[in-house]
């Protein structure tokens, strides 16, 4: 597993950094009160999950690649954002009464699509900066890990140093659950 960062990787990490600090706190001006706060914090979150979860879900269950990964976990989690927010709208019973463009102003829908495109963006810097180099995945996929019906098995192994001490891993059947 290659675990150093390129220039490309290190300029891709800095601009999901500043996409998450910009779509999520100051577009939105999500630190101006404690509403705002709260708002930010459900949307980010809940899109910085579903990210999470339908990557490891294509990645590990399904193994599909990682661009077309990348194209289901940002389209469903827009898609679920996008269905909360209008069903939200329906709730407050604003639907049929105004025009749409007047209850998307008045119920921030810009706004809310925002904070979850800052989530989005913040589950894919997660998984670019650490899932992706770190997870038992990028072993699998290198060719060092095998799967057998015990649990899994490391080939290679590299060497860790501590210090001056160099000693190597056991390469020996490693269980799921020592994960």
């Amino acid at each position: 597993m290659n675990n150093e960062y390129t220039v490309k990787d290190k300029l891709t990490l800095l601009l999901l950094a500043s996409g998450v600090f910009c779509f999520g706190l100051i577009l939105p001006d999500s630190l101006s009160d404690h509403v705002k706060l709260v708002h930010f914090s459900a949307h980010f979150g809940m899109s910085f999950l579903l990210a999470l979860c339908f990557y490891l879900l294509c990645t590990v269950k399904w193994r599909i690649s990682k661009s077309f990964t990348y194209t289901i976990l940002i389209a469903a989690t827009l898609f679920i954002g996008i269905v909360y927010k209008f069903w939200e709208i329906a709730l407050h019973g604003e639907i049929g009464t105004l025009p749409i463009l007047t209850i998307m102003d008045r119920s921030s829908v810009m706004t809310s699509m925002s904070q979850n495109l800052s989530g989005l963006l913040a589950g894919i810097l997660l998984i670019e900066g650490l899932l992706d180099r770190n997870l038992i995945v990028s072993a699998y996929r290198s060719g060092n890990l095998h799967l057998t019906p015990g649990g899994m098995q490391v080939l290679d192994l590299p060497s860790i140093s501590a210090g001056n001490l160099q000693r190597p891993l056991p390469a020996e059947n490693i269980h799921t659950g020592s994960r």
